[in-house]
């Protein structure tokens, strides 16, 4: 028998009847089938319309303890439905807790007493394996050492712990250290924001960068649209969920085909990638090809007063890419440290270039970026005179960038910074150089 229910319009007028649950799958890319789902909160509106609750849960503190029932009757719906559907041995189920429902918790009491969900489980025969908790991350308000504790004692018993919503707030980032979780998934909102903010976007790389090196799943959700699939695949998430893929049903949904699907999405985006990755390397190649062939002489370095200086030349002897691309010149000796003014090539308004120098960056350490380190070890290993960083978010520009490096002597070095942005248009290609 499931907990004792009551009525919606306790808390909201516009709704009516028994809450209930729907579940949501969540597809791995590695497997291309569903493993798992995620137990939402639905309801029904006066006029029978099926709605999300979800926003009760936000509703002020004097109804917490109601609130809490409300979350405890519909999560054990969940496990039951779940049970009755046979995939408890086979899928994962995904329920949101919230920590402030763990912070009414009796902390004089055993916690075998006060956490439900051991009873839940108990009672429909569920394996804790087959369960994910989310927890989230926007919440965290309860005393670090009794969030542990508790998290602690779901992770014995053979619960997965999720860290759900992670980057919607501006929360401690040392909670995923200490919660270690098994699963991070992604803010929908900061996702959506992501794909199309250059900025956002690397925060979102970074993310998942962090979620590989901890051993944590990354799950994104919220997917709305083909652009969002491919922006998911592109940070390296291997768990999907959203509209674009499955809407929450009243049933567990097995999504017949969805492989099939998800294999032309796989091969079209790989194909994507790997025409991005050969545009750049063949931008990167031209670069050096036309540099070494054409163009060294017009960046020979001149000493000056205890620094080199670029005798800048008329634009127009540059081709026309590099004219459009090239973006600043500047000198570093053996140890980083830039030893010449910026050069930095604008446009004007009529569409003629022209240089202006900048003198604020001069005794500048850039010793500590990757790509000067790798050129340093690759001359001296390889004997190499030139090489090419991997693209970096320019942080005065917001522009993607690559440095082109040369060396004209052991402690001249030559950095030509480019922008790359255009190489994710995919209607730029060979032509774009000539």
């Amino acid at each position: 028998m499931v907990s004792q229910p009551f009525d919606l319009s306790l808390f909201d007028d516009q709704l009516t009847g028994l809450p209930f649950a729907h579940f949501q799958p969540i597809i791995s890319i590695e497997d291309k089938h569903v493993v798992g789902y995620e137990a939402l909160a639905r309801g029904r509106t006066v006029e029978g319309k099926v709605v999300s609750i979800g926003r009760l849960f936000s509703q002020a503190t004097s109804k917490l303890k109601l609130l809490s029932n409300l979350d405890v009757y519909i999560r054990e719906e969940a496990i039951r439905r779940f049970a009755e559907s046979g995939l408890a041995h086979k899928r994962k189920l995904f329920l949101n807790v919230m920590p402030r429902w763990l912070e009414v918790l009796n902390p004089e009491k055993n916690l075998e007493e006060v956490l439900p969900i051991l009873k839940m489980v108990e009672k429909y025969n569920v394996p804790p394996t087959s369960i994910v908790l989310e927890i989230t991350e926007g919440e965290f308000n309860m005393e670090p050492e009794r969030m542990m504790e508790v998290i602690g004692f779901l992770r014995g018993r053979g619960f997965a712990i999720a860290i759900d919503d992670f980057g919607a707030g501006f929360s401690n980032v040392s909670r995923i250290g200490l919660v270690q979780p098994q699963f991070i998934k992604l803010d929908l909102n900061l996702i959506r924001r992501g794909f199309s903010d250059l900025i956002f976007k690397e925060i979102l790389n970074a993310m998942a960068y962090l979620s590989e090196k901890i051993g944590s799943v990354l799950l994104v959700e919220g997917i709305e649209s083909e652009k969002e699939l491919y922006g998911a695949l592109d940070i390296g998430a291997r768990y999907l969920q959203g509209y674009f893929l499955a809407f929450p049903t009243a049933v567990f949904e097995s999504l017949h085909f969805i492989d099939i699907a998800l294999d032309e999405y796989l091969k079209d985006f790989n194909q994507r990638k790997l025409n991005q990755l050969k545009s750049l390397l063949y931008f990167n190649d031209v670069v050096g090809t036309f540099f070494e062939t054409r163009l060294k002489e017009y960046f020979v370095p001149e000493p000056r007063d205890n620094m080199v200086i670029f005798k800048p030349v008329e634009p127009a002897l540059f081709p026309r890419f590099w004219r459009a691309y090239l973006r600043l010149v500047y000198f570093v000796n053996a140890q980083g440290v830039q030893i010449s003014p910026n050069y930095k090539l604008l446009r004007s308004e009529n569409n003629s270039y022209y240089w202006e120098e900048n003198r604020e960056f001069i005794r500048k350490d850039w010793s500590w970026r990757p790509y000067f380190q790798s050129f340093i070890a690759r001359r001296e290993v390889l004997e190499e005179t030139h090489t090419t960083s991997e693209p970096y978010r320019d942080i005065r520009s917001n522009e993607s960038i690559v440095t082109f490096v040369y060396s004209y002597s052991d402690n001249v070095i030559l950095c030509l910074d480019f922008s790359v942005a255009h190489l994710h248009d995919p209607l730029w290609h060979r032509a774009a150089v000539v």
